[in-house]
């Protein structure tokens, strides 16, 4: 068990430790030599660490643009409007056409005039009627050549839809040949037959 005797400790003499520093022996040119070579170090690294991160071969910058037209995206089947609506029909207007002129009867071949009605084929028939019809008279200041062709067209009134149509049959026209050129005023007058 434990011994129960009384231990004698000695007393030793101790000394006390010295917390004073002592600078270190200062030499110049050490502390010279030490800041030139991390002065030539640093940048020596730097350079091998970009060294090391370059790629193996150069490649050209890449340049990126905006696509010529823009990602349509899937419409959803029941947003979309079916493919097989049909078109609507372009409006039907019979009409007859009539041209008169100040001047003597000497009209050679008279062209009809188609009337183009495909760049109002939004409106209903009825709507056509009483639109591009509703005057039907167009004039027209003509000049005609010495063989009796018009060489001139100048637009007096008229709906722009029906002066395309009497400018193209006046083109077309021919009148008897003549001395010299002259000028008249053509009348075309557009009647629209009942259905």
């Amino acid at each position: 068990m434990l011994d129960a005797r009384p231990s004698t400790v000695k007393p030793t003499p101790s000394r006390s430790p010295d917390f004073e520093l002592t600078p270190p022996p200062s030499d110049p040119t050490r502390a010279v030599f030490l800041i030139g070579g991390i002065a030539l170090l640093v940048p020596i690294f730097i350079a091998f660490v970009v060294f090391l991160n370059l790629p193996s071969q150069t490649t050209p910058a890449k340049v990126y643009s905006a696509p010529s037209t823009p990602y349509s995206y899937p419409t959803p089947s029941h947003w979309s409007v079916p493919a097989d609506v049909p078109e609507k029909p372009i409006p039907v207007v019979n009409y007859q056409p009539r041209i008169s002129w100040d001047g003597p009867s000497d009209l050679e071949h008279f062209e009809s005039p188609e009337v183009d009605i495909s760049s109002v084929k939004h409106l209903s028939s009825e709507e056509v009627k009483n639109t591009v019809f509703k005057n039907r008279i167009v004039k027209l200041r003509v000049i005609i050549n010495t063989e009796g062709e018009i060489d001139t067209v100048e637009t007096i009134s008229g709906h722009p839809i029906l002066v395309e149509a009497a400018t193209a049959s006046a083109k077309s026209s021919i009148f008897r040949s003549r001395s010299k050129p002259t000028t008249r005023v053509l009348t075309y007058t557009f009647r629209v037959l009942k259905d």
